[in-house]
């Protein structure tokens, strides 16, 4: 045989170790690519893990800030998800860099101690559809002349409203609806008012009932053609200005049968919710928790809207009161107020006002930033009384300041950006966050 005559007496012995030494390290290498802790298991996990786990992408340009909306609220207790605006592309080894960092919407600065929030304007807003749309019941009557009635009556009936819009603030509503009756020209801009009524205000509900009717006595058909409804929904405000919550304007004119017909017309009308607002409000916020100590800085005021409940800039004397109110109640717990400047357009305050806070409270309690404007001539007119007659002190009634908006802060605010500001003053403690805030 060939082997026997290559190899000797051997050959045979030595091709069958070959194979079988073959066939061994065939198996070995097997196993070492799926035996854990191997050199070839190794290799291929990595290279498994690699191709599996894909950097993570925006759906967008690089720059493009990303909503809040697009990301978990865990991710979003996490933090470190953003660089300068948009995604990071790898997320656990981000995370891991940076836990303390913020979202995206605000602009991350480690060493320093103010830090201030970008792009206000694309926080996500509070869609209005959200809710069911608000709605106005209210009836429509017209009397014509007769043996009884010499002139016309016009009849005007506030029946109900429902689903009002919520509150600034954590605390429940009270409504009231103002009726204006307006003479409509061809300019909208500076309707004449000629009537004004109110119904009464109901308390802790978003849904109010009143039926109440209010009667314009000598009205001519022709008169009620040329006229208007306008229909406000408020919520009487203890604490600042009453809230402008829904409009709606209801022509004379266009409602059928309405002189043709002495019965009572029942209609149902969609409100459209109020967007008024009176300017802008810097605050710089913080929270010390060594010192259980919030400190909140009014700086300045901007494009103030101080008519028509001022009449000029001469007699607008602004100042700024800060309400602790409680987050379950709504009560009052302290107040204080920045000194007040006279006949200021753009006023500079630049005070820091401190209250003292618990790190348990700041679950509850809730800040009502409200502008006012201080009523100089009538404490001058008062200093100037010396009259000790009791006649003349009770004749006297002192004019009170008038508020021009205001904003809520905490966790119980319902604004967007509000939300944002307090929940950023809870994550980067002992430093200064700046917000430019909206007046309602």
């Amino acid at each position: 045989m060939v082997d026997a005559e290559f190899l000797g007496p051997w050959g045979r012995f030595v091709l069958i170790g070959a194979g079988a030494a073959a066939v061994l390290v065939f198996l070995l290498i097997i196993a070492c690519f799926l035996t854990p802790g191997c050199i070839g298991y190794e290799c291929v996990r990595k290279r498994r893990k690699h191709e599996t786990n894909t950097p993570l992408r925006c759906n967008g340009p690089p720059n493009e800030n990303v909503k809040l909306a697009d990301v978990s609220y865990r991710s979003w207790r996490l933090g470190s998800l953003y660089d300068n605006g948009s995604i990071c592309e790898n997320v656990e080894s981000q995370g891991r860099d940076s836990p303390n960092s913020i979202n995206g919407t605000f602009e991350s600065i480690e060493t320093a101690s103010t830090l201030s929030l970008i792009n206000v304007e694309k926080q996500p807003k509070d869609d209005p559809l959200k809710d069911f749309p608000t709605e106005l019941t209210m009836s429509l009557q017209y009397l014509p002349a007769s043996a009884e009635n010499v002139t016309g009556k016009l009849v005007i009936g506030i029946e109900a409203v429902s689903n009002l819009p919520q509150k600034q603030y954590n605390c429940t509503l009270e409504p009231y609806v103002a009726v204006n009756i307006v003479k409509q020209s061809w300019s909208n801009r500076n309707p004449e008012k000629l009537h004004s009524f109110r119904t009464r205000g109901v308390r802790h509900t978003a849904s109010p009932i009143y039926r109440e009717t209010f009667v314009v006595a000598d009205v001519k058909p022709q008169e009620v053609k040329e006229w208007a409804v306008d229909v406000t929904a408020y919520d009487h405000d203890r604490y600042a200005n009453h809230t402008e919550l829904c409009t709606l304007r209801v022509p004379l004119k266009e409602v059928k049968k309405l002189l043709t017909s002495p019965e009572i017309h029942l209609l149902n009308y969609k409100m459209k919710r109020s967007s008024k607002e009176f300017g802008n409000i810097l605050l710089g916020i913080s929270y010390l928790p060594t010192a259980q100590r919030l400190t909140i800085n009014v700086a300045r005021l901007a494009n103030v809207k101080f008519a028509p409940t001022v009449p000029t800039l001469n007699d607008f004397n602004p100042y700024v009161r800060i309400l602790m109110l409680n987050g379950k109640t709504g009560r009052k717990m302290k107040k204080k107020k920045t000194k007040f400047l006279r006949a200021a357009a753009q006023p500079e305050f630049n005070e820091t006002l401190t209250f003292d806070l618990t790190f348990a409270q700041l679950e509850t309690i809730q800040f009502l930033v409200a502008v006012w404007s201080k009523n100089i001539i009538a404490e001058q007119n008062s200093s100037e009384q010396h009259s000790d007659s009791e006649e003349s002190i009770n004749s006297y009634k002192k004019s009170k300041d008038v508020c021009i908006g205001k904003v809520a802060i905490g966790k119980g605010a319902r604004g967007a950006t509000e939300k944002a500001h307090w929940f950023a003053v809870l994550q980067n403690p002992r430093k200064i966050v700046t917000v430019w805030h909206t007046l309602k």
